[in-house]
């Protein structure tokens, strides 16, 4: 793909990423909120903002949250309490008097409020004017998300829940996608680059279908659901791991970024080797490598924007595309990690932004290895190319020549006629001239023969200033009239060599019985000596 259609396709789905996240707004509340929370052993509340959300510390017991209307006034039911980014936090809702509610992304309750992305309580009978919900959220041992609290209408609520599930299904369809074509590529090209990006589209989104619960809501896998945290830090070690080593071949850092190449690979094994006991079920060993796989994790990220951004600024034009993709998801996260979406006003939703960013990652990254694979081709070809042809004329080479002949005697039952030619005094131009002239020679030879020689004929630069010519179906009258016309071209096309006007001696053979490549062109060159000896500039038939 060329360069101005690489930027024209990155340019859509960039404009398409930015028009998707715009989208995400929240829908209009039926009433602001205000909010207050406490710990299990606080000794007192603390008053918070719930739309623009709580980031709740981690404890191993619940946290108590009560919410009321600002003005006084709950909206007349039905309505929904609607929780965004729980992730796997659980959220119990005590209401109706006597009754509560559980909900979390990884469980599921038949006959609750539908709910993908989100977590939703829906309400028929509202408190009384002024009293408060009462909620309890329990991490259960996992990192706390920033939590965002909203009353909407029942519409309002199943509207945002079915586009959630259709963008979502979308962006991971996509990523899927990308990732079955890369491991076929993988396949056919041998090429491990190829696997490595689909391990890692794999297994971010699968990190993200759990952090989102569409493993259970709509998947349905509720074993998913049960073992999230097990789940979820195997793909994300394997996602960070298989994200180094493709960013390792495709920006090419053994050869940009060799020291930094072996700080990444370090990085990466010991990534591996603690998140083993993170996911052991001893309870000693899952908290040692918790503590430990965590913060490695949080580094992950930087580090390969920090590689890719070197490695680009020493010219990988791939790393560029690599900080493309990449870059919009670590802004992503970083903002829902900090909540600093919500601080500055920006009210949207992480996990679909998530989802979004990955499925653009995941494109971007395919164009790049689409953008890789043609470069590799066209490297392969001009490699091919170069051991088939030589190099000052771009005439093909004696052992070219040699297998295409072998082929035509073998696959041409008519006739089959061979020239042999030779720059006369070549020896005595490089001496007195210069090398240089005499290249320029060999090179005008090389364009007289392109002239007057039908494409499909083979024609190669022998060795030196030999050159020799296929004629096949041509019978030997033919062939010496082609031959003439190449002497008398050639020896008018050099008007400036006042004292050694190149020429040129042919010699022609007809293949006869028995002949095979080698009686073949002995008898050319020998035609070829009697015509040297005849005073050059000349055509000889071999008799």
């Amino acid at each position: 793909m060329s360069r101005p259609g690489l930027r024209t396709l990155l340019s859509v789905l960039l404009g398409a990423a930015a028009w998707l996240l715009a989208g995400l707004a929240m829908a209009a509340p039926l009433v602001a909120l205000d909010g207050r929370w406490q710990a299990t052993d606080a000794p007192q509340a603390q008053a918070f903002d719930p739309q623009r959300g709580l980031t709740l510390p981690r404890t191993d017991g619940a946290h108590t949250v009560q919410l009321w209307p600002r003005d006084g006034r709950w909206p007349t039911g039905p309505w929904v309490l609607e929780v965004r980014q729980a992730a796997l936090q659980h959220v119990t809702l005590d209401w109706p008097p006597g009754q509560s509610q559980t909900r979390a992304q990884t469980i599921h309750v038949p006959g609750q409020w539908p709910g993908h992305g989100r977590l939703g309580f829906h309400i028929m009978s509202p408190p009384p004017d002024g009293a408060p919900l009462t909620l309890r959220v329990d991490a259960h041992g996992s990192m706390p998300g920033t939590l965002l609290w909203s009353v909407v209408s029942d519409s309002d609520y199943l509207q945002r829940d079915a586009r959630w599930l259709a963008v979502a299904s979308a962006c991971l369809a996509t990523m899927l996608t990308m990732a079955v074509m890369a491991v076929f590529f993988a396949w056919r090209l041998r090429d491990a680059t190829f696997a490595f990006y689909a391990v890692y589209v794999v297994a971010f989104a699968l990190v993200m279908a759990l952090q989102t619960g569409y493993t259970v809501h709509p998947l349905g896998q509720q074993w998913l659901g049960e073992a999230t945290r097990f789940w979820g830090r195997l793909a994300t070690a394997t996602a960070i791991v298989a994200a180094i080593l493709f960013l390792d071949r495709f920006a090419d850092l053994p050869r940009l970024l060799p020291r930094g190449r072996r700080w990444l690979r370090g990085y990466a094994a010991v990534v591996a080797l603690c998140a083993v006991p993170a996911l052991l079920p001893l309870p000693a060993l899952e908290a040692l490598g918790r503590t430990l796989i965590n913060p490695l994790l949080a580094l992950g990220a930087p580090l390969l924007l920090g590689a890719a951004a070197l490695a680009a600024r020493r010219g990988s034009r791939l790393a560029g595309v690599f900080l493309i993709g990449w870059t919009p998801l670590l802004l992503v996260t970083a903002l829902s990690s900090l909540g600093l979406g919500e601080r500055i006003g920006i009210a949207w939703d992480d996990g679909l932004a998530a989802l979004a960013t990955g499925a653009f990652e995941a494109l971007v990254l395919a164009l790049g290895l689409a953008e890789r694979s043609a470069g590799l081709r066209g490297e392969r070809d001009l490699a091919l190319q170069e051991a088939h042809t030589d190099g000052l004329t771009g005439l093909l080479n004696r052992r070219s020549w040699d297998l295409r002949l072998q082929a035509l005697l073998s696959a041409t039952p008519g006739p089959l006629t061979v020239m042999f030619l030779d720059l006369d005094h070549f020896k005595r131009i490089n001496d007195a001239l210069g090398h240089s002239a005499g290249d320029r020679c060999l090179r005008e030879v090389a364009r007289v023969l392109r002239l007057e020689l039908d494409p499909a004929w083979p024609v190669a630069r022998y060795g030196g200033e030999e050159f020799v010519v296929a004629l096949p179906g041509v019978d030997v009258a033919t062939a010496l009239q082609v031959a003439e016309r190449i002497r008398t071209r050639f020896a008018t096309a050099l008007t400036d060599f006042d004292t050694l006007r190149p020429t040129v001696s042919i010699g022609v053979a007809a293949r006869q019985t028995g002949d095979d490549a080698d009686t073949l062109l002995r008898r050319a060159d020998h035609a070829l000596y009697q015509a040297k000896q005849a005073g050059r500039d000349r055509v000889q038939l071999a008799r």
